[in-house]
């Protein structure tokens, strides 16, 4: 009785394309923090008011970006009683967004979440040199997302 090998070839080929097929779909994943962004989560943080002179611009991976980029920017901004990290968005989107250099003062609308350290935030809105710059809306949503979401974003409270 003859044993059919190419049908376990078949399988076997199929198999390795399946499991190919299924190691690649875990590259697009989005950075390295939560897999949903804070409008996503429906989440309702505090937004806070700071001032301050921006130490220094850091552009750099982001361990706790939810978007695809791992190049985000950074504000290391010198307030009246500390160092803080405020974290902006995507490097490229940013750069087309803020025009800003060390010392420069800035005024900040912001927010913390759970898994950011305790002196980080995420900036909603930035003031520098006069000019006002919105980074997310009232729903926390970056600007730079567009409205291609499967989802609806949550109303604000």
């Amino acid at each position: 009785m003859p044993t059919n090998h190419s049908a376990y070839r078949n399988i076997k080929v199929c198999l390795i394309g399946v499991l190919c097929t299924m190691a690649v779909a875990g590259f697009p994943q989005k950075g390295t923090g939560d897999n949903t962004g804070m409008s996503q989560q429906q989440l309702n943080p505090e937004l806070l008011k700071m001032e301050g002179v921006i130490e220094k611009i850091e552009i750099a991976p982001c361990k706790y970006t939810t978007g695809k980029s791992t190049s985000g920017t950074h504000f290391m901004v010198r307030t009246d009683d500390k160092l803080i990290n405020v974290h902006l968005g995507p490097t490229a989107e940013v750069s087309k967004l803020i025009s800003a250099t060390e010392n420069d003062p800035i005024t900040l609308t912001l927010f913390q979440t759970g898994r950011l350290p305790e002196d980080e935030y995420i900036a909603k809105e930035v003031i520098v040199n006069g000019k006002n710059t919105v980074l997310r809306d009232e729903n926390l949503k970056p600007v730079w997302a567009g409205s291609h979401s499967k989802e609806k974003w949550r109303k604000a409270k």
